[in-house]
């Protein structure tokens, strides 16, 4: 079944697609296990990730939601720079041994540990990891060799979201492709198509790729969410200004030393908002009113 959301905003898409995302199946998701991981991938580097995972992370933070930010991009920690003074990041290095397998313990620990002051169980629900470029191969391992999502789901009722976000080289898409041959119906699955790369209806590999359309129809059968949205492009300046200062999307739209920026920044992130906004039951965001 595949669902068109119309948009109605200056900038927005004319359409935004969700693939047997029937409302009643993401509800039921959310509903079932109360802790999500959302991990952001896009094996290429400069696809976009860090930004859709800096809008994401910005979403959290403006509807007060709770959540643990990893940032395992050791050679350029976006995630670190611009919000690790306003949130928990934990820096996470996958490229060492181990270093994933730590990752994982110390999910556990958020989820089991007791606060010293009181003796409660931290309760943590919601964790953001954004992987670094050309990690693929170390997360397959890990999901193979550690059977790690079939292990988060049963034994620690943590569900995956997987955030691919694509470019419109065929790479971008076969990464993806790739992805869902080891992942399958363990996961849930974002994908995101980048704007900065050009309109919703150029990516035309990735719309008209028989693989592609292969997956949708797997996982339609197996009623696992995948949902397909856009995320709008940011105008180059805008974002410079911001990388300059290591500012986070908020403080982009509260400085007053620059309109244009001040500007762009809040309509790229109440676009932002609006686009994920048919997602939101499978990146932590469920039952939260995104305001725009």
């Amino acid at each position: 079944m595949i669902k068109r959301k119309k948009k109605g905003r200056t900038g927005m898409t004319d359409a935004t697609e969700a693939i047997n995302t029937n409302t009643e199946n993401t509800q039921n998701t959310t509903e079932t296990y109360s802790r999500r991981l959302i991990i952001t991938t896009g094996d290429k580097g400069g696809v976009g990730k860090s930004t859709f995972t800096r809008g994401l992370l910005q979403t959290y933070l403006d509807v007060g939601k709770s959540f643990v930010g990893f940032d395992a991009d050791i050679s350029n920690s976006q995630l670190s720079r611009y919000y690790g003074k306003h949130c928990t990041i934990e820096k996470l290095d996958i490229f060492k041994e181990g270093g994933i397998d730590a990752f994982f313990i110390q999910i556990n620990k958020m989820i089991n540990e007791k606060k010293p002051e009181d003796g409660t169980k931290q309760e943590e629900e919601l964790f953001l990891l954004e992987l670094p470029p050309q990690s693929g191969k170390i997360f397959q391992n890990f999901v193979e060799d550690m059977t790690f999502l079939e292990t988060a789901l049963l034994d620690y009722k943590i569900r995956v979201t997987i955030v691919v976000v694509l470019s419109r080289i065929i790479d971008s898409i076969n990464q993806f492709v790739h992805l869902h041959s080891f992942c399958r119906d363990m996961a849930d699955y974002v994908i995101v198509k980048n704007l900065y790369f050009g309109e919703e209806k150029e990516f035309t590999l990735y719309d008209g790729s028989e693989k592609v359309k292969a997956i949708k129809q797997s996982i339609s059968n197996t009623k696992t969410p995948l949902i397909e949205i856009c995320m709008p492009k940011l105008i180059a300046h805008a974002y410079e200004y911001l990388d300059a200062k290591n500012m986070t999307f908020k403080a982009g739209m509260e400085q007053m030393e620059n309109p244009a920026v001040k500007g762009r920044v809040k309509g790229w992130l109440r676009n932002f908002k609006q686009e994920i906004e048919p997602a939101k039951g499978i990146l932590g965001l469920d039952g939260l009113k995104i305001d725009s």
